[in-house]
């Protein structure tokens, strides 16, 4: 299992390639949009956002439950936006002023 079965504090692993930390393996991310199997089959190409309602919403990434070696940061996952989770969360971004 990936991260000693429990989630870990932001910025212990190494940063990815565009100085990013923590994109895959802690828990998985929350998205706004929601949940429909059948939407990339007719969806646009470019920037597409998701139905307009739902009872799912999408969440991206791995967790620190699952396998590394299938996480990846396209992982898509969907569940009750409602309910409780170890393994779903949120990322807030900080960004340095320029």
């Amino acid at each position: 299992m990936a991260n000693g079965n429990r989630p870990h504090p932001v910025g212990t692993m190494a940063p990815n390639g565009f100085g990013l930390y923590d994109m895959i393996g802690n828990v998985c991310e929350w998205t706004h949009d929601w949940a429909d199997l059948s939407f990339y089959q007719h969806s646009p190409h470019v920037d597409p956002e998701g139905p307009a309602t739902g009872e799912a919403r999408v969440a991206r990434g791995g967790h620190f439950l699952y396998p590394s070696a299938p996480n990846r940061a396209a992982k898509r996952l969907w569940a009750d936006p409602l309910e409780r989770s170890p393994i779903m969360g949120f990322r807030v971004l900080v960004r340095d002023a320029p």
